[in-house]
């Protein structure tokens, strides 16, 4: 063995690495012919669109056998198929694929495992100790001793003989291996009937759509397996217009012609006795045979077809037809659409960098038809420069196939019906239950009528390839959708509709059902009463499954529906509104919120009723549980108002228009006492949130103090953000944790507020290094990781440039800054103020934070200039928004004392003036003990020392705080480590 050969190949999917590494230990240790086995493992973890490299390719042919971890993620990884196929392919030159292909299958079943020879009983279940896995490697090595020389030097066949001729391979064609190995399978079931029944005969009928790639697959099985098949490979094409005995007649033509071509004598063999005597020359000659049957007619009969069969062991044949029928006589290989990687290579120099996404989005809308693929690869190719994928897009949905039109024009009314029915519906499974209630109510049909009516034309339909069943759903392609003449469409939508909404309002409606409410209300001819009911359910749906920002949207929606269609004034569009701005103020769509909390206020208030206040009944609705947005407010006046002017005082403050808001909550103060207990909770928390924002510290405690529910997750959180400003890390800590139990217990881990309680913990948990004498470690590391992860959550859900986002971000920033990396802190500062800039105006708090937070790191950097401008800045927006004696404005001024004391850019009693009030302030808001009150005196003291004195503290202070960081990057330069 030369000393790049390999004796084995390991293949497996990136999720198996590690058992993959434990095998491959274990064949290491085995020995074969005196020395250790060599095994060819990729080091890389092979992702699901990655394809072979040349080195792995060269690893196949120079290994002797190929070892599968066959999970059932291994047939999901193109790259892996294409190892397999490659050293399939290569064993069957020298009929040894039993021998040079191992499978070790770690799943219950081996129903994944494809081809079907590696299915049956050979396969080995994974070693699970020690002893089994060398014993496992001692076999392997057995096997390894056995052969003769690797996969590329098999021994090579005479290539078998092709009639009419070997077609050319068609270079644009896909390689689609999870339909090549059905397909293999499908002919091969007879030879393992113990794992995989099936017919003797060795049949596979290829059915799909016209262009769905029936004949390209046979040619491409032909080609890639001829070597399987030494007694040749033989193609004969139907006429699809002839059926009968036309077709009978014009196919024994065809066999005659290939018998004179390949030198089996027919003469004097009469057409009834013809095929059995060609099925006794393959049997003669013992070698099997490829029998590929090209285009079965429409509507041909199971005794036609079976007068086109080989009755011999010896020959395996093809069948490719537009309808899915004959599976009596062989296996389903059933052609659905291309995968998206297998799409994108069709459409491959279609498009440019950047344009991935909508290339995608063609595939999906082509369904991963092959034809429309390549049509749409040429023209976009043609049209680079003139025509965008957005464009094109467009156009492709009113496109429809002439072919299919055609046949579809010829369908009776149940079938037009079902059709017509899912061309309105999303590209989803369409429940049978939800298409039997639509058709009824589109026809006025009985339960029974519906029932006799569809099942033959689900069954037709299905036959011919148009629908597909998947358990108690079917699905249409979208190819066929297009193609739904007009007739069949009409009054579809309504019943349609209804019938969604029915199945929507029950108590656990399928996500097939909601796909297909969500497709509805983006329609405009929508009737008004089943949108104002599909979008009112999508938005509870929404709501209590955490979606908030999906809810808001329906919530908005359906306001706006109402709007136009019973005025501003009707108590049904007041509490939408009132609904829609609450779960808006949620997600931190303050403006809208604002917009839409108006609109709900009457006007004028209505007159207070005397009734006393109602109990809330938390256990109806988890989110009232929590204190959160739950039902929306009843039409009742006083419901609506109360909710109106929450909502409106809460987007008030999230906008940064703390003096707007004030009256508004004034008067919710007053309504407090008739309010249900749950919602008056609810506004006493964010009262309190409203407090603490304006810096009102002692007054948010003592409100927060009136709620009454012991376990309400804002309270907790509230509490928490409260003890974070007094410098109680620990206290802080707890309450947080006391938060996040609680939203998980309420069924709201996602919220935007548990977020925030995660963001309040990881916080706590930095604010404590403060107050430990360790320095800067691994748990630290780990909080900002943590508090990174929750940005990048927040950016998934709620979207880059909104309010929570960037205020999550800004947190991460200082800290990042602070106590890690002043650069990194910088940069992830700016970005949020980029994203701001969009959504933002120049005074909001969370843009005065920014320029707070960017302070800190200039001053990390020891850039006292910029950082004393960008203090400055903070504190003039600030002093402006929040007041003089506010916690952060007093912050920023410290900040600025600061600065300018370094910088040396002025009088230094003026900065120390400033270094003084502000500790002052502070002192006031969180008493003596407060980290900035602290840091304010340090700075007081030290700037009372003379200039020379003050500079040479500094320079060793520095010297003291870099030192750790750079022995520790010494010791580990010199002992080599990363």
């Amino acid at each position: 063995m030369g000393p790049e050969e390999y004796d084995v190949f390991l293949s497996y999917a990136g999720d198996d690495r590690e058992e993959a590494r434990a095998l491959e230990d274990a064949l290491r240790g085995a020995k074969v012919r005196g020395r250790p086995l060599r095994v060819f493992r990729d080091e890389r973890s092979i992702g699901h669109h990655e394809s072979i490299t040349r080195k792995i390719t060269e690893g196949v042919l120079r290994s002797a056998v190929l070892l599968a971890y066959y999970s059932r993620a291994y047939p999901t990884r193109p790259a892996c198929q294409l190892e397999l196929t490659f050293a399939f392919l290569l064993a069957q030159r020298s009929r040894t694929v039993r021998g040079r292909v191992l499978v070790v299958n770690p799943e219950d079943g081996s129903d994944h495992i494809e081809p079907v020879e590696l299915r049956d009983l050979k396969y080995r279940r994974p070693p699970a100790s020690e002893p089994e896995r060398r014993r496992f490697a001692e076999e392997v090595a057995e096997r390894v001793a056995a052969l003769s020389g690797p996969l590329g030097a098999a021994a090579s066949a005479e290539p078998p003989h092709w009639w009419p001729g070997e077609p050319l391979p068609d270079r644009e064609a896909v390689h689609r291996y999870a339909e090549l190995w059905r397909l293999h399978s499908a002919l091969h079931a007879g030879t393992s009937a113990l794992v995989a029944p099936g017919p003797r005969m060795g049949v596979a009928v290829v059915s799909g759509l016209p262009g769905s790639g029936k004949t390209t697959l046979a040619a491409q099985y032909a080609q890639e397996f001829a070597a399987a098949f030494p007694g040749g490979v033989h193609w004969f094409t139907l006429d699809p217009g002839k059926t009968g005995p036309d077709l009978l007649l014009d196919y024994r033509r065809l066999v005659r012609d290939m018998a004179v071509a390949t030198g089996i004598p027919l003469a004097g063999v009469p057409d009834d006795r013809l095929l059995p005597h060609v099925a006794a020359h393959f049997r003669g000659r013992a070698e099997p045979a490829l029998w590929i049957v090209d285009q079965l007619p429409a509507g041909i009969s199971d005794e036609t077809v079976r007068k086109l069969l080989i009755p011999s062991r010896y020959v395996r044949t093809i069948l490719t037809c537009q309808e899915d029928r004959f599976t009596d006589l062989g296996g389903p290989v059933r052609l659905g659409g291309l995968t998206e990687a297998e799409g994108l290579a069709l459409l491959r120099d279609a498009y440019g960098p950047g344009e991935e996404a909508e290339a995608a989005a063609l595939v999906r809308d082509l369904s991963g038809h092959p034809h429309d693929l390549r049509m749409a690869g040429a023209e976009l190719r043609t049209g680079r420069g003139m025509i965008s994928l957005t464009e094109y897009r467009h156009q492709v949905a009113g496109t429809a196939d002439s072919v299919l039109a055609d046949i579809l024009r010829e369908l009776d009314i149940p079938a037009w019906t079902v059709l017509g029915l899912a061309s309105f519906l999303a590209p989803a499974p369409l429940p049978r239950a939800l298409l039997s209630r639509a058709a009824a109510l589109l026809h006025g049909w009985s339960r029974q009528e519906t029932q006799e009516r569809l099942l033959p034309a689900l069954e037709s339909l299905t036959r011919r390839c148009l629908l597909a069943a998947a358990g108690e759903c079917v699905s249409v392609h979208a190819r066929v959708l297009r193609a739904v003449p007009e007739p069949a469409r009409r009054g579809c939508l309504p019943a349609a509709a209804r019938a969604v909404a029915e199945h929507l309002t029950a108590p656990e409606p399928g996500p097939e059902v909601v796909a297909h409410a969500r497709h509805l209300v983006t329609l405009e001819d929508l009737p008004a009463d089943v949108a104002e009911t599909l979008l009112s359910s999508l938005a509870a749906l929404d709501e209590r499954s955490s979606n908030l920002v999906s809810a808001a949207r329906h919530a908005r929606d359906l306001t706006a529906r109402l709007r136009d269609h019973h005025g501003d004034d009707a108590p049904r569009t007041r509490a939408a509104a009132a609904r829609a701005a609450l779960l808006l103020v949620t997600v931190a769509d303050y403006a809208p919120a604002a917009d839409l909390a108006r609109l709900a206020l009457p006007d004028p208030p209505p007159t207070p009723k005397s009734n006393p206040p109602r109990p809330a009944d938390p256990a109806s609705d988890p989110a009232r549980a929590a204190g959160l947005p739950g039902a929306a407010p009843g039409e009742d006046p006083d419901e609506v108002r109360a909710a109106a002017l929450h909502t409106l005082a809460a987007a008030l403050d999230g906008m940064g228009e703390y003096a707007e808001a004030e009256p508004y909550w004034c008067q919710l103060e007053e309504l407090l006492p008739r309010m249900a207990a749950g919602r008056a909770d609810r506004m006493r928390v964010d009262r309190a949130r409203a407090l603490r924002q304006r810096g009102r510290l002692a007054a948010a405690a003592a409100v927060l103090a009136q709620v009454t529910a012991p376990d309400l997750p804002q309270r907790h959180l509230e509490e928490a953000l409260l003890h974070g400003l007094t410098s109680r890390p620990g206290v802080a800590r707890a309450a947080a944790e006391k938060a996040l139990a609680s939203f998980g217990r309420a069924g709201l881990a996602q919220h935007p507020l548990a977020f925030e309680a995660a963001v309040a913990l990881v916080d706590a948990e930095l604010a404590a290094f403060a107050h430990r004498p360790a320095p800067f470690g691994k748990v630290d590391r780990e909080q900002l990781a943590r508090m990174r992860t929750l940005c990048e959550e927040y950016e998934r859900s709620l979207g880059p440039s909104n309010p929570l986002t960037l205020s999550a971000q800004v947190g991460y920033g200082i800290n990042l800054a602070g106590w890690q990396d002043a650069a990194a802190g910088r940069a992830v500062l700016e970005a949020a103020d980029e994203q701001a800039r969009i959504v933002l105006g120049e005074l909001h708090p969370i843009r005065l934070r920014i320029r707070y937070g960017l302070s800190c790191a200039a001053m990390r950097a020891l850039d006292f200039p910029l950082a004393a401008d960008l203090a400055g800045r903070a504190y003039d927006g600030q002093r402006l928004v929040l007041g003089e004696r506010h916690p952060d404005t007093l912050k920023s001024l410290l900040q600025l004392g600061i600065a300018r004391y370094n910088a040396r850019d002025g009088d230094d009693a003026e900065a120390r003036e400033l270094i003084s009030e502000a500790r002052r302030g502070l002192s006031e808001v969180h008493g003596l003990w407060h980290d900035e009150v602290v840091r304010g005196y340090i700075a007081e003291v030290f700037g009372a020392l003379p200039r020379p004195l003050f500079d040479g503290m500094m320079q060793a202070t520095n010297l003291a705080t870099a030192a750790p960081a750079r022995l520790r990057r010494a010791l580990k330069g010199l002992l080599g480590r990363e």
